[in-house]
């Protein structure tokens, strides 16, 4: 059997909500011509990149780095099974692991007892990147405090408020963890850098933990090769015997106002909190501007 002939203006098979397909459309508009298309319309399409085979597997592997499925240290299954799994060659999986390389991601052992492990991210791979950027930018030392004055008082702030006795048993921790390093000046500088992280960590807010982790870091990196703000104010005849002891008596200085903090804290003294934590931050050798530290340039190329 034959179907009709569509009325005029109609195509075959389709229909319109509401209206009949047996009715002829009244006055067709005439058909646009290319010659019609104003020429600055915008193209409907444009080019699409269809990803490599190994960005695909380096994504699906990334996915459950991020999502915690994988952990720090966990090895990836050996390269014949990944193969397997992935329906790839053995030159696509090792490219899919570069890209994971350079993004530190995973890292690579080679040799009969080699493979891939997992390296979860962390703050200290971004401030590396972070840190070029600011190095390119010559900011210094002195930048690198100064945003840590603007972030850490309103979180000791904070804590004071909160008033929580697991936060303050945590500061004190840390606090007896930096006595235990007086001698030991990396191992002090650390556990110093530990307790100005944990104010604001404690806050709960991951957002300026890790930017507050990546700029520690950056003090550190810094301070570790030969960046520290006060070196340039010492006379050169200075002996290292007067050198140790001026070091002592700032870490002394510090632990007395890391500990009266937790005081403030405890005692939940809001303003008094912020107003010690931005004094302690904004010492000459920190933040204050003109200070020793603000003529410290980042250095993280050594």
């Amino acid at each position: 059997m034959a179907w009709p002939a569509a009325p005029a203006g109609t195509i075959p098979g389709t229909s319109v909500a509401g209206a009949s397909t047996t009715e002829a459309t009244p006055n067709p508009a005439p058909p646009v011509s290319p010659a019609h298309v104003p020429a600055a319309a915008s193209p409907v399409g444009q080019r699409v990149r269809v990803p490599k085979t190994a960005e695909l597997v380096a994504s699906q592997l990334r996915r459950r780095i991020i999502r915690g499925e994988l952990s720090e240290g966990d090895a990836l299954p050996p390269e014949p099974t990944l193969m397997a799994q992935f329906g790839v060659s053995r030159p696509t999986l090792r490219e899919a692991f570069r890209v994971l390389e350079a993004e530190a991601l995973i890292f690579v052992r080679r040799g009969a007892h080699g493979g891939a492990r997992v390296h979860t991210p962390s703050p200290e791979v971004a401030a590396r990147y972070a840190g070029l950027v600011l190095e390119h930018r010559g900011a210094t030392l002195g930048d690198v405090h100064q945003a840590c004055a603007v972030i850490e008082p309103p979180c000791a702030a904070l804590l004071a408020e909160r008033r929580d006795p697991a936060d303050v048993a945590r500061l004190r921790q840390l606090l007896h963890e930096g006595d235990e390093a007086a001698d030991h000046p990396v191992a002090l500088a650390s556990a110093q850098a530990a307790f100005h992280l944990a104010v604001v960590e404690l806050t709960g807010n991951k957002s300026l933990t890790v930017i507050t982790g990546m700029l520690l870091h950056l003090v550190e990196l810094t301070n570790s090769h030969g960046g520290h703000p006060g070196a340039d104010n010492r006379p050169e005849e200075t002996s290292l015997a007067a050198v140790a002891a001026d070091d002592r008596s700032s870490a002394r200085a510090t632990r007395r106002i890391h500990a009266t903090l937790i005081d403030l804290i405890e005692a939940g003294d809001t303003q008094g909190a912020a107003d010690l934590w931005h004094r302690h931050l904004a010492a000459p050798d920190h933040a204050i501007p003109g200070g020793p530290a603000d003529r410290c340039v980042l250095d993280l190329l050594g």
